[in-house]
């Protein structure tokens, strides 16, 4: 029994830590509250920051709409239940991953966490996505930015991207954090992230080409560039597996125009270069409907005849045909197999900092 007791009570600490992270009154309490459990690396108290499925599936299901536009919206988000997963770490892993993936890329950037001050945070509001439709009446804030600290030791400012910060029945939830860049505000964390994205390419050419290892020798940690190339190590150290994360992209487009012409559609293609014999081997997509501000990927195939197949299992299926600058064909729903005349015209003079962004949100909504 006298074992028994501090157990207990050991037990009962635990619940009560996690219960406390869970129960932010403010979105600044829970900024502070990821900066401090990034501080101390600890997995079970940043996964207690997020609701979990069964709470978010219940508030869906007994959520009273006000009127018939509440209805229809609340019902789009309880026939898809499954997408409120993403949010909930049991079901999605990678909230944890990327929570020790930014610890691990600042300690080898030589941040001391121990050391640090939040200097300031800047949240803006996140956009919802088509599929998470309904989300917005049992989370009516969600939001997204940055998070600057300052290591006391160095001197030196960083900025943590995190999204996913939302507020629900009067608490604060979330805050997925994305990565972690030397910058002190938005402007020069995204010139940051250009640099970083053009060095992981080039690491990414020097592996291809098996000089990976001579150009490491001069750099400060290889478990570092290891992980920004993707690798995985097994038990015993030794790389395993590398995800593909370079790509040699020959062109990015932008399409813009109508299904009907009616519903505002925005399409974005990125054409990729290979090994086979014609100059493009495969493609990337991704788009949005009317204001919405999150893309949705998309599946691309070519068939021997020159349609794209552009496919989203849960939306619908388009099927087009590129003719100079321009897409024709149509889009079928799949929920009702209503078909859409769909025309998507190429936007001219995009500027390369639209690009960037585009290429960001696609490689975002990949890795969500």
């Amino acid at each position: 029994m006298k074992l028994l007791y501090p157990f207990i009570l050991f037990i009962a600490c635990q619940q009560a830590t996690v219960s406390a992270y869970a129960q932010a009154e403010s979105e600044k309490e829970l900024v502070y509250k990821i900066v401090d459990i990034l501080r101390a690396g600890d997995d079970s108290s940043y996964a207690a920051l997020f609701p979990t499925f069964k709470m978010m599936s219940e508030m869906a299901a007994t959520y009273q709409p006000r009127d018939s536009f509440q209805i229809e919206r609340i019902n789009r988000i309880r026939v898809n239940m499954r997408h409120l997963q993403q949010f909930d770490p049991e079901y999605n892993p990678r909230i944890i991953d990327r929570m020790n993936f930014v610890r691990k890329k600042a300690a080898d950037s030589g941040v001391h966490w121990g050391d640090i001050l939040i200097a300031k945070y800047e949240l803006d509001k996140q956009r919802l996505p088509y599929e998470l439709i309904g989300f917005e009446l049992i989370a009516p804030i969600r939001m997204q930015g940055f998070i600057y600290i300052r290591d006391m030791l160095t001197r030196r400012r960083y900025g943590i991207a995190v999204r996913d910060i939302y507020m629900m029945d009067g608490k604060w939830y979330g805050g997925t954090v994305l990565n972690i860049l030397e910058a002190s505000n938005e402007t020069e964390y995204e010139e940051a992230l250009a640099i970083e994205e053009k060095e992981l390419k080039r690491l990414m050419i020097y592996k291809q080409q098996g000089l990976l290892d001579s150009v490491l020798t001069a750099r400060d940690s290889i478990s570092k560039s290891k992980l920004y190339a993707g690798a995985e190590l097994d038990e015993e150290g030794e790389e395993a597996t590398t995800a593909p994360l370079y790509k040699d992209i020959a062109d990015r487009k932008l399409y813009t125009g109508y299904f009907d012409k009616q519903v505002e559609v925005e399409l974005y293609v990125r054409f990729i270069k290979g090994t086979c014999p014609e100059a493009i081997c495969s493609f990337e997509a991704m788009y949005k409907f009317g204001d919405l501000d999150e893309y949705i990927i998309l599946e691309v195939e070519r068939k021997p005849d020159g349609t794209f197949v552009m496919t989203e299992e849960e939306l619908g299926v388009m099927e087009l045909k590129l003719q100079g600058d321009t897409f024709t064909g149509t889009w079928t729903s799949v929920r009702d197999k209503t078909e859409y005349e769909a025309y998507l015209k190429e936007k001219d003079e995009i500027r390369d900092r639209k690009l960037y962004q585009l290429d960001k949100k696609y490689e975002e909504a990949v890795w969500r």
